[in-house]
């Protein structure tokens, strides 16, 4: 009845509810009932998840509670966009991501480890199956990168002006 799927994604166990039941939450929700009681009542983990579908209602209707791709790939020049946004308007990770319609605020928190770790470098596309890679492939280790001087000045005027 509610439940839509059960998947296994990446080692982490989640159960997705249909759009007829999201949108029944949420019209209970609106109608007075508290996202407490409705977790308990329908067996929801967390009342969490029914206030961020509001939100996403509040936001985009009918479109907002619709199933989202879970590994959509972004830019880099996308994520410093987000990261931006979100200094800027000192926000939380969940606002930023119902703001950028991200599925997950954990993403936002992982660019901006990896983005004070490595820098934009960070933030390029590195892990999952490229489509060029062979399955059984043996990689061979590389010699670490270190940044030239020039580079690394690029990158930091690149930052500024990005923040400008």
């Amino acid at each position: 009845l509610r439940l839509n799927a059960k998947a296994n994604l990446r080692g982490v166990t989640m159960t997705k509810f249909n759009l007829d039941f999201r949108i029944k939450i949420v019209t209970e929700y609106l109608s007075g009932k508290g996202s407490t009681s409705l977790a308990r009542a329908y067996g929801i983990s967390t009342h969490s998840i029914i206030l961020d579908w509001v939100h996403r209602f509040d936001r985009r209707g009918i479109k907002g509670l619709k199933d989202r791709s879970m590994f959509q790939e972004y830019s880099s020049q996308f994520k410093v966009g987000v990261l931006n946004w979100k200094k800027q308007n000192r926000a939380s990770l969940p606002v930023t991501a119902l703001h950028f319609d991200l599925s997950l605020p954990s993403t936002i928190w992982q660019w901006e480890r990896r983005f004070k770790r490595s820098g934009i470098a960070g933030l390029e596309r590195k892990q999952g199956n490229s489509k060029n890679k062979t399955k059984h492939k043996q990689n061979k280790p590389q010699p670490a990168k270190t940044p030239t001087p020039v580079a690394e000045l690029k990158q930091e005027n690149h930052m500024v002006k990005i923040e400008n």
